[in-house]
């Protein structure tokens, strides 16, 4: 019975990220209402604030959801990656914002605005998701570091954050302006991700 409780709790839970997600798609996470997620997740107010305390805990959960399918889309280039290291961080760049780019731009933005406003349960969280992904980066420039293709006086650690930075970067520049097309981001993350593996792979210059 207590099995049977916790699969519903779960369910409930799923059913109000879910719901939460495609309100914030279609109206904005600042028009959309507590009551109005409750609503659509077919639960009384008070029980959609047992299971998340504000909207921004319920936008967190929407993010984690998101990123636990970007994981899991990147496992797969690390199950099998391409043979060249900048291609294999492309491939694994380009799930991610296979991910991120079927997100509202607005949502995005919200996101980045909260992150970076007086709230403090949405910074320490975006932080914990963004090392979530920044560590399958890593792994999978370990890969490359171990087969020898990465210079051996990288740090793998580092590369991976400078990397993700720069998709992160990019990213940014893609929410804040509204003209940029989503081909355009996926040009600029290619490109620079090019321009870092010029510095990774290449051997130094002997004195």
């Amino acid at each position: 019975m207590t099995g049977l409780r916790e699969r519903k709790k779960q369910q409930t839970r799923q059913t109000i990220v879910e719901e939460a997600g495609r309100l914030f798609a279609a109206h904005g996470f600042q028009a959309t209402t507590m009551e109005e997620i409750a609503a659509a997740s077919d639960v009384s107010v008070g029980t959609l604030y047992n299971y998340f305390g504000t909207k921004n805990t319920v936008l967190l959960a929407h993010l984690e959801s998101e990123v636990a399918d970007m994981m899991e889309a990147g496992a797969a280039v690390l199950a099998a990656p391409p043979a060249a290291a900048v291609t294999a961080v492309q491939s694994l760049a380009g799930v991610y914002l296979d991910q991120l780019l079927h997100l509202d731009r607005h949502l995005l933005r919200e996101v980045f605005a909260a992150g970076f406003g007086p709230s403090s349960d949405v910074l320490p969280e975006l932080i914990r998701l963004d090392e979530l992904l920044a560590d399958q980066l890593d792994s999978l420039l370990t890969h490359f570091f171990v087969s020898g293709e990465l210079r051996r006086d990288v740090e793998v650690e580092e590369a991976a954050t400078l990397l993700f930075s720069l998709l992160a970067t990019q990213l940014i520049r893609y929410v804040s302006v509204d003209g940029m097309k989503p081909a355009t981001l996926r040009r600029a993350v290619a490109r620079q991700i090019e321009i870092a593996f010029a510095g990774l792979t290449r051997e130094r210059d002997t004195p």
